[in-house]
């Protein structure tokens, strides 16, 4: 499938983590805001110690929230975050971004270039994480379209949609709150063949209705062959 023109506005997937009751502050300031989507899931801290604690991820109930947005609204709702939750305090929970290198809802889309006119630091990468957001009961069929086209396998998160209201509008059609994550990780070069197969064959108007974006990732290992970081 070709790829479309550059576009030029750059996304971001913005991540935070917090303890499951403070989900409702969370929710909130998500909800009108210009997101392509919005999931949440749920999760445990780890084994508490020093460093743990001060990144607040300690030993308690969590609820992860992902969101794609306008990196200009992405740093905008973090200060907003911070602000509300008083982030810099041990305990109160963590947020940050990552740059969205590819989206494909009909077809792939390379999306670049900041909103403000500033300028994206371009780094030289060996892979992409791919990121499906798909109606749940339909791993499977993506994980088999996805081999198909090159990939070697996934992992794949229970998780609901919230705050849908702007990616409806964006795209025209009602998402289903009840969602799978799959996460996976592929070639640089192959990562746009696999996006595309699956908008082709589960993507809108399916009952999968598979819409997928992609980070760039460096430093990867234990992917079935030896690999040297991305300088």
């Amino acid at each position: 499938m070709p790829q479309e023109q550059q576009k030029n506005i750059a996304l971001s997937l913005l991540c935070v983590v917090c303890d499951r009751d403070r989900s409702p502050k969370v929710l909130a300031l998500l909800e009108g805001q210009k997101a392509f989507f919005n999931l949440v899931t749920l999760g445990e801290g780890t084994a508490s110690n020093k460093m743990l604690n001060y990144m607040g991820l300690g030993r308690t109930e969590k609820s992860v929230f992902f969101c794609i947005m306008p990196s200009g609204i992405a740093r905008q709702l973090m200060d907003k975050l911070d602000e509300s939750m008083n982030l810099g305090k041990a305990g109160r929970g963590i947020t940050f971004t990552v740059n969205v290198h590819e989206g494909c809802y009909h077809r792939p889309v390379h999306f670049t270039g900041e909103e403000d006119g500033g300028a994206v630091m371009q780094q030289q990468t060996t892979h992409d994480l791919i990121i499906v957001v798909l109606n749940r009961g339909y791993t499977e069929e993506v994980m088999d379209v996805a081999r198909a086209a090159g990939a070697r396998g996934g992992t794949v998160l229970h998780a609901r949609g919230c705050g849908l209201a702007g990616a409806e509008k964006f795209f025209g059609v009602t998402i289903q709150p009840e969602k799978e994550m799959l996460m996976i990780l592929a070639e640089v070069e192959n990562s746009c063949a696999i996006m595309g197969e699956i908008a082709d064959k589960l993507g809108p108007g399916t009952d999968t209705n598979a819409i997928s974006f992609s980070v760039p990732v460096n430093g990867v290992r234990g992917f079935g062959s030896e690999m040297t970081a991305a300088k």
